[in-house]
């Protein structure tokens, strides 16, 4: 990688899914060896998982690095009701929706699309809104199958969440096992 860096063919460098000690370990390397450090970190985050807040977000904040959270719509399960997942495609072929079975998804999930229909927007705007809020979020990694759909997320920019919705909308949550580290 140095070799890269040194000839300008990569001229800043980012790490993906990792426990915080491991990220923090990389980075005091990277300082100390005079090597370029990191400046973001791609980690799972969502209303639907929200682990990355205990320790990882802490140790990005320690060392001024940027956060582009994977997964914010939460493989799409924030984008749609409880119970409307059979009808899709990735409902019926995505075998890691199965991470996400646990008591905390349905419950959010009712809460997304309560202030959605308040607010007159769609699910998955009131879930990108919420992960645009987050001071430690630069900026999310989306994935969509349709230019509708690309559409209908960029529409999140022009929601406002107040600080009672956020609250609203966090308040289900409960700690949940550590995912999507290899």
């Amino acid at each position: 990688m140095a070799i890269f860096l040194a000839v300008l063919l990569m001229r800043y460098i980012g790490m993906s899914s990792c426990h915080a000690y491991q990220f923090h370990q990389m980075q005091n390397y990277a300082i100390t060896h005079n090597l370029t450090p990191f400046i973001s970190m791609q980690n799972h985050y969502s209303l639907i998982y929200r682990e990355e807040e205990r320790e990882m977000f802490p140790t990005l904040k320690l060392f001024g690095v940027g956060s582009i959270p994977w997964s914010p719509l939460g493989r799409g399960l924030l984008t749609r009701p409880v119970g409307a997942d059979a009808e899709t495609t990735r409902g019926k072929s995505d075998g890691l929706l199965s991470r996400y079975e646990n008591d905390v998804v349905p419950a959010v999930r009712t809460s997304v699309e309560e202030l959605a229909k308040k607010k007159g927007v769609s699910m998955a705007q009131i879930s990108m809104a919420w992960v645009l809020a987050k001071p430690h979020v630069s900026a999310p990694i989306v994935g969509t199958t349709s230019l509708v759909n690309l559409e209908d997320i960029l529409g999140s920019l022009n929601v406002t969440l107040t600080e009672e919705e956020i609250k609203f909308l966090e308040e289900k949550y409960r700690p949940l096992p550590i995912s999507g580290h290899v």
